[in-house]
């Protein structure tokens, strides 16, 4: 197996896709991964060393897919009381 596909099995163990390698100024490349559908997309700079390159891989991979899930979370509204229901800023003081 290509170094280039044990990048993409790595990120997609995280989550997301490993859509390729793009050179940047001076030659310097970089991974692009996102997440599933392309909500997040984030590029990796690949450093030449393996190791340190897998780790940053799949840690750029779990962050990418834990803020497109913030981002599609329910609406915090959903994790309020009953509608209709108030509640006074002195009641609230005291369940603190």
């Amino acid at each position: 197996m290509s170094n280039i596909e044990q990048l993409e099995v790595a990120v997609i163990a995280a989550g997301a896709e490993a859509k390729g390698i793009r050179r940047g100024p001076g030659g310097a490349e970089r991974l692009v991964i996102n997440t599933r559908g392309g909500l997040v997309t984030k590029e990796v700079p690949l450093t030449g060393e393996w190791d340190k390159d897998i780790e940053n891989a799949t840690s750029a991979a779990t962050q990418i897919v834990a803020h497109a899930k913030i981002l599609t979370a329910e609406p915090a509204t959903k994790l309020s009381g009953p509608a209709g229901t108030k509640t006074s800023a002195a009641t609230a003081r005291g369940r603190a």
